[in-house]
């Protein structure tokens, strides 16, 4: 796991470095990628590679009763089964191409985003961004029953967002973890860095309880639907540009 400290060393340059004691790199940004970066968000651990199965572990088990997979995966074992590579697949192309970010090092929890320009998820981008062991385990476990709810929600993405934006791709907190703010920390976090952009961002969810909690933070139902051929129900939900 790693922890990560932002570190001034010139006036068009910083270095993002992993604290002493754990393997570390460098990461150039330029100062104005630095300068729309909110304060908070210094403060969370933006994810590697190396962190990619222990950050699936945590959304595996905060999605554990999450309606579509349990509607891909009625059996329990077999839905946890394949939700450790569903979250794989997303977090390995989101740390690829996109921010994914944990509360700490010891991930309560994980929030993973994409700008439009990487929206949907294109087949030989996710081949460069998910190990073959991944894509086959995938395809075992016959994931693709999901690809039909999929596909729909992706096909109401690009409709009702056709702009640039950002796309809030998950959030999980881990069970023992929830209830103590850790959602909140991420999503403010990232915000305040899209406010910063004059971007709007996009999300959607199955799940209606979720719908309160993202109204909280600006976003709005802009469509609710139910997935075709399914009892599912779809709010995509947009927050506007501040």
């Amino acid at each position: 796991m790693a922890f990560w400290q932002f570190t001034k060393i010139s006036d068009t340059s910083v270095a993002l470095t992993k604290v002493p004691n754990i393997e570390w790199q460098w990461v150039w940004k330029s100062q104005s990628g630095i300068d729309n970066m909110s304060d908070d968000l210094k403060n969370l651990v933006p994810l590697n590679k190396s962190d990619i199965k222990p950050a699936a572990e945590v959304l595996t088990r905060a999605f554990q009763n999450y309606a579509l997979l349990q509607y891909g995966f009625p059996d329990e074992l077999e839905r946890e089964k394949i939700a450790f590579y569903f979250f794989q697949y997303v977090l390995g192309y989101c740390v690829r191409y996109g921010e994914v970010y944990a509360t700490s090092p010891y991930l309560e929890g994980i929030a993973a985003w994409l700008t439009s320009d990487y929206f949907p998820m294109t087949f030989w981008k996710l081949i460069r961004s998910v190990p073959l062991p991944v894509t086959f385990g995938f395809v075992r476990a016959e994931g693709t029953r999901l690809k039909h709810a999929g596909d729909y929600i992706d096909s109401m993405h690009k409709r009702l967002a056709p702009f640039k934006h950002w796309f809030f791709q998950t959030i999980g907190v881990d069970p023992q973890f929830q209830g103590k703010g850790y959602a909140g920390k991420l999503i403010r976090a990232m915000l305040a860095r899209i406010d910063k952009e004059g971007l709007p961002c996009y999300l959607e969810t199955l799940d209606e309880t979720n719908v309160r909690l993202y109204e909280h933070f600006g976003f709005r139902v802009i469509e609710k639907s139910v997935i075709p051929e399914t009892k599912l129900t779809n709010w995509a939900m947009l927050r506007e540009a501040r």
